[in-house]
């Protein structure tokens, strides 16, 4: 009997990107996993001013806030200079 495997689905909404105490509007897609010991483990993509990306990418670990108050360590691990998306994981 063939097992069926769910796909789970991202969570996406308008957020806030905190970088060095400033806040910048984004649009996030965040996708969710339970790890070992409780943890969340996840990963996922912001789309926003491209300085804003640029200074998060560089920074390494920042804050983003979603749509329903609830703020999350993040770090941003990819983005292109100059464009409007950049890819994400939990921290």
């Amino acid at each position: 009997m063939p097992v069926t495997k769910l796909q789970k689905v991202p969570r996406t909404g308008n957020g806030a990107l905190t970088v060095s105490r400033q806040d910048s509007a984004v649009v996030f897609s965040l996708l969710v996993a339970s790890a070992p010991g409780g943890r969340k483990s996840g990963k996922g993509s912001l789309t926003g001013d491209p300085d804003s990306l640029r200074r998060a990418f560089r920074a390494g670990e920042c804050r983003l806030t979603l749509d329903d108050g609830e703020s999350l360590n993040i770090a941003v691990v990819a983005h292109t200079e100059g464009g409007q998306v950049a890819y994400f994981e939990l921290r």
